[in-house]
């Protein structure tokens, strides 16, 4: 019988059963897969009761179900339509949907263009902002240094005063006074 038909064409009862075949094996795997996730629900979290593998095999069932109902009638799947062989060439005036999605897809496209854009000016901006805090943070360093180093130089000048203070008074009151009471008065402390 397979010899009457032309090449390249299947008979309609093998395409039947391959689309039994897989509704078939698909149901059976989908409720298994169900099965098991009602068992684990059940052993895991509730005590070991019956109506999760029942609901899980259930909801199994239910997609085997119903992947095999758009195989065998495909019109049942929103926003699929057969043409007749006649018209497969002509195309169709736009639909009000599909006017509106190509006008969402041009929007999104130049809300993502704004969005690059606003990044690329942020990286700017920051970018910015770093070099900026570089400049403030280095002329501050500086600042700092400078007031330091003037700081421990007036120290330093301090220092020197007191010390040629001292000098100056052991040296002019050394020969005057040769008493041990005279010598403690004219000590001078450094702290």
């Amino acid at each position: 019988m397979s010899s009457d038909k032309p090449h390249g064409q299947i008979a309609s009862e093998e395409v039947l059963n391959k689309k039994m075949d897989l509704c078939l094996s698909n149901t059976i795997v989908k409720t298994g897969i169900g099965f098991s996730a009602g068992v684990v629900l059940s052993v895991l979290f509730l005590r070991r009761r019956a109506w999760p593998v029942w609901l899980g095999t259930g909801f199994g069932m239910g997609a085997g179900y119903t992947d095999c109902e758009r195989s065998f009638n495909p019109v049942s799947v929103p926003g699929v339509r057969i043409l007749p062989a006649d018209t497969a060439n002509v195309s169709a005036p736009p639909t009000r949907f599909s006017l509106l999605q190509q006008r969402v897809g041009e929007l999104f496209g130049q809300a993502h263009e704004q969005a690059s854009d606003a990044v690329d000016n942020t990286k700017d901006l920051r970018t910015a902002a770093h070099e900026r805090f570089a400049e403030l943070s280095q002329s501050g360093k500086e600042q700092i240094e400078k007031r330091f180093s003037d700081l421990q130089d007036t120290t330093q000048k301090f220092a020197d005063k007191i010390v040629e203070t001292g000098k100056d008074l052991t040296s002019s009151n050394g020969g005057n006074n040769s008493s041990g009471s005279g010598e403690a008065n004219n000590k001078v402390r450094v702290v």
